[in-house]
């Protein structure tokens, strides 16, 4: 389904030809018709704050270049051009001669001369980058742009592909067996790129396949295409956003330049997205028509997530769906997440989910797997991962506080993985749900030393003991709670809300000994909700 889908992104955007692809380029070596370095002209620009690399569709690389002297044509780096490695320079240097000769031998042009003649003569100009990809220029013009040049290279590939015929397993179609598929590009590869299929060693072998074996029953021509869309891609800022390891690429059926765009406002939004988003939202909710200028939504949308790993590449999911569903789903997850209070963000971004889950509060700390889980229940209205769960579980027994967004994703999971009744938006009074309840009850107790002492102790020192064993603290605080009722002038108000609290638990145990994972949320909410109510009472008077 993935390569399936791939290729077909290739065939509907009309991907490059084949033996081309985008390359990053650093530098371009600028020569004379004597094949003389002229200059070094850097290619690369500042954007803000960031390095940007410009890239060029230009020949392939050539593939398995870990091992062994591979060349590539019109782009390669200081080793090949200039031979500027201290242990195979020489060797590097003559074997790029050799490709660039071979590809351009019988053309007589005064660009293809002027290659030939560099090739010819060994020379390392000053203010050479040892690391970095270079391009040919001649006078001023790009190798890879001549017509002529681009013939003789599409010849000499043509000419030297070899290989055993087979039926792709993709197309149905006669092809020529390969052995190496290309290179993905992802964020957070060590290698910077690496196959998505390969047979590495015999240890992963597949139907007694080994290293030596094709990694699949993929012939070139759709081994070719599946890679080329896909770095394309990546490579695109509107088809791919990075959830702290993980890396997920997204696209529609044929020109989806408006779907991707909408995509790209739900899946990361951003406070400067909330109008569009608010008058969209309340239209999927209210199960009326949604029209955006440009977007079809009835086409299929295709989701990709990858990890990346050691010398591979990890698919954490893919799932193809309706435009029109997935935005659906993207409205219901934010839906679930409503709750009373303020924060920065209206619609709380994937990133600041999983920066709650942590110590210092990044993203890229969260734990591995759980990006890929949390943008996979939150685009395909799966279940919420338990792991999230339990992470801010952890987080509020360790003392942190009870904010508007560790209590929302308490809610969203309460909502869809266990349907509890109280998972609401603000404060049930009238439920008898006792998790809830003992939670309203901590939340009183708290404000009643606040209000006697000046601040309170009661959530650093009992929460945690609360939230997971009633019977042992709830006693002892309503004994601390009468000496510092003693403290204050009037607590009427506070004896009231207590007994009317503890008249809803039950007459013969009001303390369970124990919660479970779905009662400590309710108790949190509870919490959270009486909190706020406190809050919103003390602004209106």
């Amino acid at each position: 389904m993935i390569i399936q889908a791939l290729v077909k992104r290739y065939h509907d955007v009309g991907g490059c030809l084949p033996g081309w692809q985008n390359r990053f380029v650093d530098y371009a070596v600028n020569i004379d018709e004597q094949g003389a370095v002229l200059e070094i002209i850097p290619l690369e620009y500042n954007e803000g704050s960031k390095r940007i690399r410009q890239s060029f569709m230009l020949p392939e690389e050539p593939q398995g270049r870990t091992r062994g002297i591979k060349p590539a044509f019109l782009c390669d780096n200081g080793g090949y051009f200039f031979g500027a490695d201290s242990s195979r320079g020489s060797e590097k240097f003559r074997a790029s001669g050799e490709l660039h000769n071979a590809v351009l031998e019988g053309l007589d042009s005064r660009i293809a001369n002027a290659i030939k003649l560099f090739f010819s003569a060994s020379n390392i100009p000053d203010g050479l980058a040892e690391n970095g990809n270079y391009v040919i220029m001649v006078d001023g013009k790009y190798a890879h742009e001549d017509s002529d040049i681009c013939n003789a290279w599409n010849a000499y590939r043509v000419s030297n592909i070899k290989g055993n015929e087979m039926r792709c397993l993709i197309s149905g179609k006669t092809d020529i067996q390969t052995s190496l598929h290309g290179k993905i590009k992802l964020a957070g590869v060590s290698m910077g790129s690496v196959p998505l299929i390969s047979v590495n060693s015999e240890s992963f072998a597949s139907y007694g396949n080994t290293s030596s074996d094709p990694a699949a029953q993929i012939g070139q021509e759709v081994s070719f295409q599946y890679v080329t869309a896909l770095n394309d891609l990546l490579q695109s800022k509107k088809h791919h956003k990075r959830f702290a390891q993980d890396t997920m690429v997204y696209w529609a059926e044929g020109n989806d330049s408006d779907e991707a765009q909408m995509f790209s406002w739900f899946a990361e939004p951003g406070e400067s997205d909330k109008n569009r988003l608010d008058s969209i939202m309340k239209r999927i909710i209210e199960g009326g028509n949604v029209y955006v200028e440009g977007c079809d939504f009835d086409k299929k949308f295709y989701m990709l997530c990858l990890s990346p790993n050691a010398g591979r590449i990890s698919v954490r999911f893919f799932y193809t769906d309706s435009f029109g569903n997935i935005i659906k789903n993207i409205a219901i997850h934010y839906q679930n997440l409503e709750i009373i209070g303020s924060s920065k963000f209206t619609y709380t971004p994937p990133w600041i989910i999983l920066s709650e889950t942590t110590v210092k509060k990044t993203a890229s700390d969260a734990a591995p797997l759980l990006a890929g889980q949390l943008i996979e229940s939150i685009f395909t209205s799966k279940s919420y991962p338990l792991t999230l769960y339990n992470s801010i579980l952890v987080r509020i027994r360790s003392g942190e506080e009870v904010n508007k967004t560790k209590a929302s994703i308490v809610k969203a999971v309460l909502i869809r993985n266990f349907k509890s009744e109280v998972a609401k938006m603000s404060l049930q009074k009238e439920s008898t749900n006792i998790p809830y309840t003992l939670g309203r009850l901590f939340s009183v107790l708290e404000y009643l030393q606040e209000r006697a002492n000046g601040s309170s102790t009661i959530r650093e020192r009992y929460f945690s003991s609360a939230c997971s064993n009633p019977k042992n603290i709830f006693p002892k605080l309503l004994s601390l709670s009468m000496h510092h009722a003693q403290k204050i002038d009037n607590a009427t108000w506070f004896e009231k809300m207590k007994s009317e609290l503890i008249d809803r638990l039950n007459a013969d145990k009001p303390f369970p000994s124990s919660l479970n994972l779905q009662e400590q949320g309710e108790f949190i909410v509870g919490y959270y909700h009486q909190q706020q109510d406190r809050y919103t009472k003390r602004e209106e008077k």
